[in-house]
């Protein structure tokens, strides 16, 4: 058990999307924002085998943004919206073959067209909302538990959305 929470840790300390969000509020990202797409990406096979489906996810996320207010946009509708936004969703899984434990960590970001300012030319894909990190045990949480993590982690963004679009 200690040998987890080290882990875990551990991992909240060197995660790669931590800190990748330099705004004074991430929420100001969400501002005028319309139109979103929705990338899930490809589920661990224990993950699908536990019965958490990339499709099934991936329609119930836009469900949710949809019922939100917001216009989900196609692959294809993606490449001609302003910023290209999307929302990424991953889930990672935590191995360690010395240890019996196996655990996730699941995280949920907006991505969208930046442009730099000292170089208005160059263009590239940025992280410029992130959701909360989630890490569980696959033994804790099953399929059932990842997909309220993520869906958890949604409602998050629809708050901080209408936070600054309400008006």
């Amino acid at each position: 058990m200690r040998l987890r929470v080290l882990i875990l840790l551990g991992l909240t300390w060197y995660w790669p999307t931590a800190g990748l969000c330099f705004t004074a509020d991430k929420r100001d990202t969400l501002r005028g924002l319309s139109d979103i797409s929705v990338l899930v990406e490809y589920l661990p096979d224990d993950v699908e085998r536990e019965g958490l489906n990339r499709e099934h996810l991936q329609r119930d996320i836009e469900v949710r943004l949809r019922q939100a207010g917001l216009h989900v946009l196609t692959i294809s509708e993606l490449a001609n919206s302003p910023g290209a936004p999307y929302l990424y969703v991953a889930i990672y899984p935590i191995t360690t073959p010395s240890v019996n434990f196996n655990a996730y960590a699941v995280a949920l970001t907006l991505k969208q067209l930046v442009q730099l300012s000292r170089h208005p030319t160059t263009e590239l894909f940025a992280t410029t909302w992130e959701g909360p990190m989630h890490f569980g045990s696959l033994g804790d949480a099953r399929a059932l538990g990842i997909r309220n993590r993520i869906l958890d982690a949604v409602g998050r963004f629809i708050v901080d959305y209408r936070d600054v679009n309400s008006k």
